[in-house]
């Protein structure tokens, strides 16, 4: 019987997600066990999950429509003013980080690691995006996604300390914040970067912190990786 922090619900079978959220499930003990079958019947069903009101999906679809017409029509505006500067593609991009944004905020059920992992792989692309359409002087590889790196373990090291009980939750994120380190860093010896002051920097705070995490997280990160990967 494993119970999910986030919903407040209990799941009885061997389930190690939770079927609303998909967060991780917490092992509930033998005590909170036996409390739990001594004031519910065994065979409780999941809760009823609705979906999202066909209110909220024509909205949604609406700013999806709205923003397409919006992108041909500032491609053709940029095409016949100033053909030699595409900004229009800036436009374009933001747009769409606004709008992934929107769709994935919205589902409020997903976990909150799993939002700001999104919203930290969005942010670079955006930044990325942004300095492909103006030049690409790699500004964006060198100063702004490093930037966005250490934002992002700085995020990771409030979480687990504001929720210390279950900081091992946010594991999966601080993986993902180093493979980004790591790709960052790759672009240096394949000779695409000359300037590696900060991209050098947010890989050694974030291989610091992850070395810190392995070494200190003992079992309950050997269980997290286990439920993630099935190991």
């Amino acid at each position: 019987m494993n119970k999910c922090r986030y919903c407040n619900v209990i799941v009885y079978d061997n389930t190690e997600v939770c079927p609303l959220c998909h967060s991780v499930l917490d092992e509930m003990s033998e005590a909170e066990q036996q409390e739990i079958y001594t004031r519910m019947p065994k065979e409780s069903p999941y809760p009823d999950v609705r979906k999202r009101t066909k209110r909220l999906h024509f909205v949604m679809r609406l700013i999806l429509f709205l923003f397409i017409l919006t992108g041909i029509g500032l491609v053709i505006i940029n095409h016949y003013t100033t053909p030699h500067f595409w900004w229009s593609g800036i436009c374009i991009v933001a747009m769409i980080y606004t709008y992934l944004s929107m769709v994935y905020w919205i589902n409020h059920d997903a976990g909150y690691a799993a939002k700001i992992g999104l919203q930290l792989i969005l942010t670079m692309l955006l930044l990325l995006g942004i300095d492909y359409f103006t030049g690409m002087s790699k500004w964006s590889l060198k100063w702004a996604i490093p930037g966005v790196i250490l934002f992002g373990d700085a995020i990771v090291f409030f979480l687990m300390m504001l929720n210390r009980q279950h900081w091992y939750s946010y594991t999966l994120l601080l993986l993902l914040i180093a493979l980004c380190s790591v790709g960052i860093i790759s672009l240096y010896f394949v000779g695409y970067i000359t300037n590696i002051v900060l991209p050098v920097t947010c890989a050694g705070v974030t291989g610091i912190y992850l070395l810190g995490t392995i070494i200190f997280g003992d079992r309950e990160l050997k269980r997290e990786l286990k439920r993630r990967f099935h190991v």
